[in-house]
């Protein structure tokens, strides 16, 4: 059914298209190209090579093939975003069902410490916690955009547990005496798998976003592993004389960010049936 309803949404079958090429040649990328990201290839005959046959998105200050650095970056960006955005929704969804499935001072309690861990801005918190914590590793920068996601999964979570509760399936199962938890996992949970599944989607590409603005700042992935912000730092004082530095990554991530966010839309308005 899912699929079906992809196909009915032009723009979530553009954005699932993007995503699709993107992750292909991020996984092919040894077959694409034959140079190593980290490689300087020739320092005196091939600095900043502007994109040719051979190098189809020029080189850059060190002689890194470009093209090898943003195939390899999308790795590392789309592994860190979604496994990010996988622990998130883990924790969203366990916090917002216990809150909302128990209810009572339990819940109004848990739904106030997610309260205010939203008052604390969330960038702000990021580059306190990467600053403090030098040359963090990569499931270290996983865990810790996963831990500060979290909380806007839980209460959308919430607020859907509350509606469904006065349902006539969930009276009917507490009507038979179904526990509280058995009632939570076997008849909430499935019907909270469409918002799950459009916030989860929406929320790669924020990470993606994230991610490259804290490499940028240098407090991100740890050279020399190639990221798309890292590589947007290091050209933009290249803009004049080679743009290719610079733009190509950042063009990587908006074409990433632009197909996340349109299969997000279209699974909304999909599974919405008030937009059928």
């Amino acid at each position: 059914m899912l699929i079906d309803l992809l196909r009915a949404s032009r723009r979530a079958r553009f954005g699932l298209g993007l995503l699709v090429v993107l992750c292909v040649v991020a996984v092919f990328a040894p077959l694409v190209t034959s140079y190593d990201p980290s490689d300087q290839i020739d320092l005196a005959t091939r600095q900043l090579l502007a994109p040719s046959l051979t190098h189809p998105f020029g080189t850059d200050f060190f002689s890194r093939d470009l093209l090898t650095r943003v195939l390899h970056g999308a790795r590392i960006s789309l592994s860190v975003a979604i496994l990010s955005v996988l622990l998130s929704v883990i924790l969203g969804t366990a916090v917002g069902l216990t809150a909302g499935s128990v209810g009572g001072a339990a819940g109004a309690a848990l739904m106030r410490l997610v309260d205010t861990a939203l008052a604390v801005p969330r960038l702000f918190l990021l580059i306190v916690v990467l600053a403090l914590w030098r040359d963090v590793a990569l499931f270290g920068l996983i865990a810790i955009l996963g831990l500060t996601s979290w909380f806007h999964i839980a209460r959308i979570v919430r607020a859907e547990v509350l509606s469904l509760r006065a349902r006539e399936f969930v009276v009917a199962s507490r009507a038979l005496g179904l526990t509280t938890r058995r009632i939570a996992i076997r008849h909430l949970l499935p019907n909270l798998a469409a918002p799950i599944i459009v916030t989860a989607t929406l929320g790669v590409g924020q990470i993606v976003l994230i991610e490259a603005g804290l490499s940028y700042l240098g407090i991100g992935v740890s050279p020399p592993t190639p990221s798309w912000g890292a590589m947007i730092a290091e050209g933009q004082t290249l803009l004049a004389t080679a743009w290719w530095v610079a733009a190509f990554p950042g063009l990587a991530i908006v074409l990433t960010v632009v197909g996340f966010s349109l299969v997000g839309d279209g699974l909304r308005d999909a599974l919405d049936p008030r937009t059928r």
